[in-house]
């Protein structure tokens, strides 16, 4: 409409700062969990947060770095939200079902899609892996500690190879598989994490076919 002041973006003057950096990078979430990473585009960022293209490069130099920044951010949320059951089955089953809602969402399909696509944008599906990774490991901190606080984690275990196993097995199943994630399932996942697949030795039989940390309390 002639005579009309036009809104100004919220880019515009001072201060810039937390919610601008917020808004910009849900909605790189958005566009990488709608187009993924071969069709994600700033510009369409930009308009989408109303901000100029200039401030998001400003902020973040390269596509890598903003795209790095968004899912840095997931990781952090699914770690915060990881609940503290009071038992390491527990925490492992609480863990596997966070992994699970996350892929079952947009945004979750889409940084698995980010990260398994073969595409021109290679290196930023290898960020997204890359960030998967550091989840992990985020994800394996909070319950290693946790658990070794209660006197139930084995010396020598890695918690980042149970966290990466346990992570691998939903993506296996809901993308492969595209199977059921329920609690039936969860918990056959769990315990085979934790008590393996071999017998249980016998009583007065301790150390045959398993190995350190491998036996399991009663259920």
């Amino acid at each position: 409409m002639k005579g009309t002041t036009p809104r100004p973006r919220r880019d515009a003057g001072r201060p810039r700062g937390a919610p601008i950096a917020e808004a910009v990078l849900a909605h790189t979430l958005a566009e990488l969990a709608a187009v993924g990473v071969e069709g994600l585009s700033v510009e369409r960022i930009a308009r989408a947060a109303d901000v100029n293209k200039t401030s998001i490069y400003r902020r973040w130099p390269t596509r890598e770095a903003l795209v790095a920044a968004a899912l840095e951010g997931v990781a952090a949320q699914v770690t915060a939200q990881l609940p503290d059951t009071g038992t390491l089955r527990g925490d492992l089953i609480a863990l596997v079902v966070a992994v699970a809602g996350l892929f079952a969402t947009p945004l979750g399909r889409g940084l698995l899609r980010a990260a398994l696509t073969e595409s021109a944008a290679e290196e930023v599906a290898a960020l997204a892996a890359r960030q998967l990774g550091r989840g992990g490991h985020g994800l394996a901190r909070t319950v290693v500690a946790r658990a070794r606080s209660r006197g139930e984690w084995a010396d020598g275990a890695r918690g980042e190879v149970v966290v990466n196993a346990l992570v691998g097995a939903v993506i296996h199943r809901a993308v492969l598989e595209r199977g059921a994630l329920d609690g039936r399932w969860r918990g056959a996942l769990v315990d085979a994490m934790l008590y393996g697949a071999l017998p249980r030795p016998a009583r007065g039989d301790a150390g045959a076919g398993v190995g350190r940390g491998a036996s399991a309390p009663a259920r």
